[in-house]
């Protein structure tokens, strides 16, 4: 049924906003977020960790190394416990696989016969695009959960605001 017509004043009567906002469905509240508990876990392959690539041995850090330095980075901001065993598992195996892909790339070049790429070259993109990916959750939650917020400096976003923009 049409609201009004040609003729002004012709048609239904508009309503007043304030009965509108009375008919309207009640806004329900958004209740907070509940805090995550925090999960302490046992490092469960503490034994495949141990575990050394033959080629690599002596250049490319143990999973040992590399998997303290990232629990002593992320207790150091305060959230020991939030992220996940499994992604920092994840994390030091595709560094470590990333070490070794470059270890073996400097050990017998990047280029093979007939200037195609040594598989390794492949290989380490792999894992390098994995690690970043695993790197980049693990900060989404550091920053999520810190109380301090220690991020660097952007040297060109300073720039601009210097600039007035």
């Amino acid at each position: 049924m049409p609201s009004g017509g040609y003729r002004p004043g012709a048609g239904r009567p508009r309503k007043n906003i304030n009965e509108k906002k009375l008919e309207g469905k009640a806004k329900q509240t958004a209740s907070p977020a509940p805090t995550p508990k925090k999960i302490y876990s046992q490092n469960v392959m503490a034994d495949y960790f141990s575990m050394a690539m033959k080629e690599c041995e002596k250049e490319v850090p143990s999973a040992d190394v590399l998997r303290n330095e990232i629990e002593e980075y992320i207790a150091s901001r305060g959230c020991e416990g939030y992220v996940a065993p499994q992604t920092i598992t994840d994390y030091v195996l595709n560094r470590q696989g990333f070490l070794a892909c470059e270890c073996m790339n400097r050990k017998i070049g990047r280029m093979t016969k007939e200037l195609k790429l040594s598989p390794y070259v492949t290989a380490g993109q792999g894992y390098y695009k994995a690690m970043q990916g695993d790197f980049n959750l693990i900060m989404q939650i550091i920053n999520r959960h810190s109380g301090n917020q220690n991020e660097e400096k952007n040297a060109f976003l300073e720039l601009l605001t210097n600039r007035g923009f």
